[in-house]
């Protein structure tokens, strides 16, 4: 898959590996924090799916998760922001594709998102 945001839109790659680290500082703003585990854990389809709990565990500081409510806000918040799609939710993270796209990898389906 050929990665194309478009006639001349530059574009540059990220390391996962450090989105997935700086998710997990807690001196980062939620809401941004929301963004980096989107762009740490998407695959080839921008969807960054986890298991029940496990974002409130990585947004969470000390040890201790967020709550659900916690998580859900901001989730929201990086909504609003445009930093994840208005599909996203604790459970799958979605960036759109004028923000990710990923030339490797194979399509797995997504267990929130049927449509893909």
């Amino acid at each position: 898959m050929a990665i194309s945001f478009g006639h001349d839109r530059p574009w540059g790659g990220v390391s996962q590996r450090e989105y997935r680290r700086m998710a997990q500082e807690p001196w980062h703003p939620l809401a941004y924090r929301v963004h980096f585990a989107a762009l740490g854990w998407a695959d080839r389809q921008g969807h960054a799916a986890f298991d029940p709990g496990k974002l409130a565990s990585l947004l969470g500081k000390e040890g201790k998760p967020l709550s659900d409510q916690s998580t859900t806000n901001a989730v929201n918040r990086a909504k609003r922001f445009g930093l994840v799609s208005p599909r996203s939710g604790a459970a799958c993270l979605v960036l759109p594709s004028h923000l990710f796209q990923k030339g490797e990898g194979a399509p797995v389906p997504c267990r929130v998102h049927q449509d893909r």
